[in-house]
């Protein structure tokens, strides 16, 4: 991978992969927050979404850049639930929602996060694309 147009031709064919082909993922050429490798927002009403990766993912092996992309498409599939746990905002009382919120939070961040090395062997091999 040599840039932004080549993660999104990686996006575009991973996307297919794991179920993802009706959503247009855009990646972005503004980077994410430091603090991670990459993220992505999901669209509340439409079937797009917004990847960004950091300056930092340019560093990582092909396989962990690969892995990367698995874990922020998965969370694709866990934005409906996401809205879901976000509509009690104000419904369950604020301490109840919190305790929700932060909770489901942490365990998709899990649920992506393991799920991510073995999703990602069924990705293209980066490599692959680019030749």
């Amino acid at each position: 991978m040599r840039g932004i147009s080549d993660v999104q031709d990686y996006v575009n064919r991973a996307a297919v992969v794991l179920g993802l082909s009706h959503w247009k993922i855009e990646v972005s050429k503004h980077p994410c927050d430091e603090d991670s490798w990459a993220d992505i927002e999901v669209s509340d009403n439409l079937w797009n979404a917004t990847l960004r990766v950091s300056a930092e993912f340019w560093s990582l092996d092909n396989q962990e850049k690969r892995r990367v992309i698995a874990h922020e498409l998965l969370h694709v599939h866990y934005a409906g639930a996401e809205r879901a746990i976000e509509a009690l905002d104000g419904v369950i009382g604020k301490e109840a929602y919190e305790i929700l919120a932060n909770i489901f939070n942490v365990e998709v961040e899990r649920a992506a996060d393991a799920l991510s090395t073995p999703v990602s062997r069924l990705l293209p091999v980066i490599d692959e694309v680019n030749t």
